[in-house]
């Protein structure tokens, strides 16, 4: 035979039934099914040792593989394309020596029930506008990625469990925009999910939990939108979002993981909206390294360290958040951190509500900061910020202490209630007039050598 894909069954046209069959082919192809309207039921056959693709739908067919077992073939076991739009459930797909499932150029779809599992590349991949419902498999052990969409893929992966795959469990890439909806995806060797170059795509109702790596790692301008989804006891950070990166995160729940709730760098800035970040083994939010970011509306407690950590030009806008109950700070800038820190309420921290320290110089105003176990905000080491028109009441020490160097423009707050002395500054600091500094237990201003 000329072509090492000729078929050992060619199916062209009607709506044949091929079942209980033991099909090989050292050739080629086990099965290729072509042609509008053409669609044959294949059911509970052995397709394996095919020299390419155990079966292929293409050129608008579509047609049943149900109940099969596909393994040991050379290229992937179900190849779609060309608008070819087959059901495939309920079947075992592995040990391929290539990819499981591979549905490109406007193919389709629908693939329910499998068990895709120990291919030597991706359980399934989708590129060039195919659009599978990838819908209840289970897709586990493969050698590469869970699921790979890149090159335009679409489709929509609905309630998977995507595990111990040696890649990522999804990755995205390459303008890629699919709809990721309801999966359980854990125990990878990397990351839960991987955007990347461009990578894009609604991420919604998805368990992500105890990948090696991050939960979500997002960079090189991946813009997807995460959003509902529970992101909890990865390794590393609950979602990481590096290289230039614009995704939108929202209404998510971001807790127990071993690093940062989310990390921002290297010039990326995503939208942080309705998140509850909690518990987390380091901080909450951590920005740094000329991130971004406008992070709004969160509740970021129970943290390890900080509610949110800023430095290195990091330069978050943080507005109408709660922040409380965490182990240290509750906003921490250091090492000439930048930022907007506006309109929160920063409350029972551990250590002071407001850090700023190295030269650092946000703009910190219009905040509650309150019921802190040690003082309201700390500002020392040179560092600087612009603290206007802030509330600073009922902190365990003192609302504020201005020490070592620390040299920030005050105005217009109001300091009063704290447990100890309203302000406590270094001889050298000047003290603006138009704040309001009152009713403090112990003085209100006190002047201290350090």
């Amino acid at each position: 035979r000329r072509s090492t894909r000729f078929p050992l069954l060619d199916i062209t046209q009607g709506s044949c039934r091929v079942e209980q069959c033991d099909l090989s082919n050292s050739l080629g192809t086990g099965i290729r099914v072509s042609g509008a309207h053409t669609s044959p039921i294949i059911r509970r056959n052995t397709i394996h040792d095919c020299r390419d693709t155990g079966v292929v739908f293409k050129d608008g067919a579509d047609g049943t593989l149900a109940g099969n077992r596909l393994f040991n073939n050379s290229s992937v076991a179900v190849e779609i394309h060309a608008r070819a739009d087959p059901l495939l459930e309920d079947n075992d797909i592995f040990d391929g020596k290539q990819g499981g499932v591979f549905v490109y150029n406007r193919g389709k779809g629908h693939l329910r029930r499998n068990k895709i599992f120990r291919n030597a590349l991706e359980g399934v991949e989708i590129k060039q506008g195919g659009r599978p419902l990838v819908e209840d498999n289970d897709i586990y052990d493969n050698l590469e990625c869970g699921i790979f969409i890149h090159d335009a893929g679409e489709g929509r992966v609905i309630g998977n469990r995507i595990h111990s795959n040696s890649y990522a469990g999804i990755e995205i890439k390459d303008s890629a925009s699919p709809e990721i909806r309801g999966n359980d995806i854990y125990s990878g060797r990397t990351s839960g999910m991987y955007i990347h170059s461009g990578g894009q795509g609604v991420i919604e109702g998805n368990s992500i939990h105890q990948n090696w790596l991050h939960g979500v790692y997002v960079r090189s301008r991946g813009c997807p939108h995460l959003m509902k989804n529970v992101i909890f006891r990865n390794d590393e950070c609950g979602v990481f979002v590096t290289e230039h990166s614009h995704p939108i995160i929202e209404h998510n729940e971001v807790y127990s993981n071993g690093l940062a709730g989310v990390e921002v760098k290297e010039d990326s800035n995503p939208t942080i909206k309705l998140n509850r970040i909690h518990d987390g083994n380091t901080g909450g939010i951590f920005v740094l390294a000329n991130g971004k970011g406008r992070i709004t509306e969160n509740k970021l407690y129970n943290n390890t360290l900080e509610g949110i950590e800023i430095k290195d030009g990091g330069d978050p806008t943080v507005i109408d958040n709660e922040i409380y109950d965490n182990h240290e700070c509750g906003v921490f800038a250091h090492d000439r951190a930048l930022g907007r820190i506006e309109d929160n309420r920063i409350y029972g921290n551990a250590y002071a509500g407001m850090e700023i320290k190295d030269m650092s110089n946000p703009l910190v105003k219009g905040n509650r900061i309150y019921r802190g176990r040690t003082s309201g905000i700390y500002v020392h080491s040179m560092g600087q910020g612009r603290v206007f028109e802030n509330d600073i009441f009922e902190n365990g020490l003192h609302g504020m202490m201005i020490l070592s160097g620390g040299n920030p423009h005050l105005q217009n707050n109001k300091v009063h209630d704290n447990m100890e002395h309203g302000v406590v500054a270094h001889v050298g600091f000047h003290l603006d007039n138009s704040n309001r500094i009152f009713s403090n237990r112990a003085r209100d201003v006190q002047t201290v050598k350090a």
